[in-house]
């Protein structure tokens, strides 16, 4: 049986991390740039702040050194303003155990594999959210996302939009989640 402490990347004595890309096909293909609008309007509230800034700065080291790149983690602690303490129990360690537990990041080896592309939200976690972001999040287009914006930061809109499923009986795969 693998223990939680084993699946949550190790921060090592010297204060650094080697940080890869998570390379996952079907992700890459149906998921959302790390960097772009829908993790900060709809993973955010799932993953919280810290996490969310963390996964950010962690995906442009991936994407920039696809081969892997050592971290000095006092130094990334202080980019997002936290203080350092190689503690699992500090603010750093809760937000890298974050990453682990919501599936954006994972030990590989001596490494820290973290996601580019994220997942979109499940059915799970889309239900915890604000009324109004999940009808932002019903209409999100990754080419034209002006409405959803506008409803995510609670915009008066001009538009009148019916969201509501048209047979109440319908379902989502989990392969679309």
């Amino acid at each position: 049986m693998t223990t939680r402490a084993s699946r949550t990347p190790a921060i090592s004595s010297r204060d650094q991390l080697v940080v890869v890309p998570w390379r996952d096909p079907l992700i890459e293909r149906l998921g959302h740039d790390a960097l772009g609008d829908y993790v900060e309007l709809f993973w955010l509230g799932v993953l919280g702040p810290t996490a969310t800034w963390l996964l950010r700065r962690l995906a442009v080291i991936a994407v920039a050194h696809p081969e892997g790149h050592r971290v000095d983690l006092p130094a990334l602690a202080s980019a997002l303003g936290l203080g350092w303490d190689s503690n699992r129990a500090s603010a750093f360690g809760r937000a890298l155990q974050r990453l682990v537990m919501f599936g954006m990041a994972r030990k590989v080896d001596d490494a820290v594999a973290v996601r580019t592309v994220v997942p979109p939200l499940s059915v799970r976690h889309l239900a915890r959210l604000p009324e109004h972001l999940q009808r932002a999040h019903a209409l999100w287009s990754d080419t034209d996302n002006t409405i959803s914006l506008a409803l995510a930061f609670d915009l008066d809109t001009d538009i009148d939009i019916d969201i509501e499923p048209d047979e109440p009986s319908a379902s989502v795969s989990a392969s679309a989640c």
